[in-house]
């Protein structure tokens, strides 16, 4: 089992290009981080919508699979409250990884110079 395509909005791409550079990671495990903060910081199922701009970024196939994918799968079906078919899973999940990035987004900003990013993460 594995993630699928997934297309993540402008906004969360640049995001994540910045959270990838800061943390000198490569974008698989970028994506990783955000889903596991996007589940952590969340009560519930995510009622946002993140949409911005027109040019989308699609996340690969793969890039969680096996062990990882199963994993986050229960994660989501926990913090759902319900069970999920394989459509519905994937939009959480993006939807987790787009709440995920702008709570890092957030707090790279609101960092002081003496911060670690890493340490502010955890």
């Amino acid at each position: 089992m594995s993630n699928r395509r997934m297309q993540l909005s402008e906004i969360g791409k640049q995001i994540l290009d910045t959270i990838t550079d800061t943390l000198e990671v490569d974008r698989p495990m970028a994506v990783k981080v955000a889903l596991a903060k996007g589940i952590s910081i969340s009560n519930g199922p995510v009622t946002e919508k993140f949409e911005g701009g027109k040019d989308k970024w699609t996340i690969p196939d793969s890039i969680i699979k096996d062990k990882e994918f199963l994993l986050y799968k229960h994660l989501i079906i926990n913090e759902v409250g319900s069970p999920l078919d394989d459509s519905e899973l994937h939009n959480h999940m993006l939807a987790y990884i787009e709440k995920g990035l702008r709570k890092l987004n957030d707090d790279l900003k609101n960092k002081t110079s003496m911060e670690d990013f890493r340490l502010t993460i955890l």
